[in-house]
């Protein structure tokens, strides 16, 4: 699985530190709100790829606010959730959009800390519109791209500065005419776009190739119906040029040999991804708290989905840790053996041999969590039934993992050693008094 250059072992241990020391300076996140309308199931779907300088992720319940909630936070951080949904069948996130600032001094709840104000206190979207109509008001320190889904069809994205928005309803055919939204770190608002740019409005824009990319990858599913399995394996996934063509021996690439670097400054899965989430809501009348956050915690392409519910009694303890959850460690181990020196591209030569063996567990990951889900509409579960079957999955997903790092500690053990250092001939006499 693990390339045999001796060399890699110490790039391992080097690119480990660095991760863990020096902070990135980059948040590149690209999120889709996907109506009912363009899903297979008629369920709304929402997806985010995290990219930010915290690297160590968990999963959190929140239990003291109004309404139960379930989220991504940076670990050991419960003052703000990054995405998450609420016993209301809720769904947010967001992407950082820099381009919504405004000039002075700004107070009010930032972005992770309106997520989980949010996910506290809002059931539907239009709660979430009456909430950014209050903090208009009041002030916020908001400069992002919210997605949100709801139990009654609802799907909209607010793209939010401090003091205004503008809502984009997916479900609107004159805003949305193909029934989902995509953003990556720009707001169309600020840069004088229509709602659903195309390529060629985009010009130099920051993130412009990682829109397009996602728009590319749904529109090519639509005609099938957008499921919660192609999004969590060709959007979170996604490894294309800067053009938006997948690399071959990639996901959504032609088959192929894989190049032997692919840059990721432009690619959905990035080098410096450290989480993701796919949404999967419920339809009208069906019950809140079947909607499902599908999380990955590190790298996708290091890592693997595991589904979380909000009923849960509580989080499997490899996607919970205040040092960062033991599963996205697993990932960050990964992730730091496969990435070039100067941390913008990844060596391709594992992957192969990590998606065969990842990719497999979460097939079944995913076959088992659907015949679940039909039961529990048929049948309906205790939360202590749920819990359970979280934990199992999460355990799934933990065991595959594990083999994974020992493969990879086991190949680092086999490694021939370098040679030993040759020092030329000391021509020089040296009289020793």
């Amino acid at each position: 699985m693990i390339a045999n250059r001796a060399s890699q072992m110490w790039i391992l241990i080097l690119l480990l530190l660095i991760w863990n020391s020096a902070p990135l300076t980059l948040n590149a996140c690209t999120t889709a709100v996907i109506s009912g309308k363009a899903t297979a199931d008629g369920r709304p779907l929402l997806w985010k790829n995290r990219d930010a300088p915290a690297i160590h992720n968990e999963v959190a319940l929140f239990t003291a606010g109004p309404l139960r909630a379930v989220a991504v936070v940076n670990a050991g951080n419960r003052k703000s959730a990054w995405m998450g949904m609420n016993e209301a069948g809720f769904c947010l996130e967001n992407s950082l959009s820099k381009d919504l600032k405004t000039t002075g001094k700004k107070t009010g709840m930032g972005n992770g800390g309106f997520i989980k104000h949010a996910l506290e206190t809002c059931e539907t979207v239009d709660d979430f519109r009456k909430l950014l109509d209050k903090t208009n008001k009041t002030g916020r320190r908001t400069i992002s791209n919210f997605g949100v889904i709801d139990a009654h069809g609802g799907a909209a994205l607010f793209e939010t500065g401090p003091n205004s928005y503008t809502m984009f309803d997916a479900n609107d055919p004159a805003v949305a005419p193909n029934g989902y939204i995509v953003r990556s770190n720009f707001a169309t608002t600020a840069q004088g776009l229509p709602a659903l740019p195309e390529q060629r409005h985009l010009g130099k824009i920051y993130s412009a190739e990682r829109y397009s990319q996602a728009c590319s990858r749904l529109e090519l599913r639509r005609p099938q119906g957008i499921t919660v399995d192609y999004l969590l394996r060709n959007l979170t996934r996604d490894l294309s040029n800067k053009q938006g063509t997948p690399w071959p021996g990639t996901v959504n690439g032609d088959q192929g040999k894989l190049p032997e670097i692919i840059p990721t400054a432009n690619t959905i899965s990035r080098s410096t991804t450290v989480s993701a989430a796919v949404f999967q809501g419920v339809k009208p009348g069906e019950n809140p708290h079947l909607a499902t956050m599908w999380t990955i915690l590190g790298n996708p392409s290091f890592s693997l989905a595991v589904p979380c519910w909000v009923d849960m009694q509580e989080v499997a303890d490899p996607l919970t840790d205040q040092k960062g959850a033991e599963l996205g460690e697993i990932a960050l181990s990964l992730r730091a053996w496969c990435i070039v020196n100067d941390g913008k591209g990844v060596d391709t030569e594992p992957l192969p041999g990590i998606w065969k063996d990842l990719w497999k567990t979460e097939d079944k990951i995913l076959k088992l969590t659907h015949s679940f889900q039909q039961a529990r509409i048929e049948h309906g579960y205790s939360s202590g039934a749920v819990t359970r079957f979280h934990q199992k999955m999460a355990a799934l997903a933990m065991q595959a993992m594990q083999q994974e790092l020992r493969e990879m500690k086991q190949a680092a053990i086999n490694l021939p050693a370098p040679p030993p250092p040759q020092f030329a001939p000391v021509k020089k006499t040296i009289v020793i008094p």
